[in-house]
């Protein structure tokens, strides 16, 4: 007898305890609301997207690579004669859709699609591999006092060229 009651008072007691654990659920715990909540633009709202360069057909590109903080990047650029028009981003194996260079905006290159946008410093078809990139921007409607807002979501900022790994070459010259 001493020795069914070594086995079944443990388990009885282990089923009481978890019994209890299971009644200390979410209905507990006060309700948690964020502030804003972001939401896909679908729902009535349209994103906003500035002006952007129409093109056919590309002369060439360029494939750039960026370091965000330590995130590596890269760019595919596209040109038509010497100005850069077009750009998609590489980042985490994932490719954003075509983006197009933004019209007016002259202090640096803007390209923008489907609500990504991604920003570098001014360059031209010649001296894009050699200009720093800023960052990337996905767009989104967030929910702020009730009333549905557009922001901009960071998703990688402080882009800087990638320094090219130095050759056997390089080094022996040392």
């Amino acid at each position: 007898m001493k020795t069914h009651l070594k086995t079944i008072v443990p388990a009885v007691l282990m089923m009481t305890v978890l019994s209890a654990c299971g009644s200390f659920g979410k209905k507990d715990r006060p309700a948690e609301q964020p502030a804003a909540q972001t939401q896909p633009a679908a729902q009535g709202v349209q994103i906003r997207q500035p002006q952007t360069v129409q093109v056919d057909s590309l002369d060439g590109r360029k494939e750039v690579a960026y370091l965000c903080g330590n995130q590596p990047v890269n760019v595919m650029y596209g040109f038509k004669g010497n100005e850069v028009v077009a750009a998609q981003v590489k980042i985490n194996d994932q490719l954003t859709p075509g983006m197009f260079r933004v019209i007016g905006n002259k202090d640096q290159n803007m390209f923008t699609g489907n609500g990504i946008t991604w920003v570098a410093d001014k360059a031209t078809a010649k001296n894009v591999d050699k200009v720093n990139g800023n960052m990337l921007t996905q767009e989104a409607i967030q929910t702020v006092n009730g009333q549905p807002q557009q922001v901009s979501q960071i998703l990688v900022k402080g882009c800087v060229l990638a320094k090219p790994a130095k050759s056997a070459k390089a080094k022996a010259k040392k």
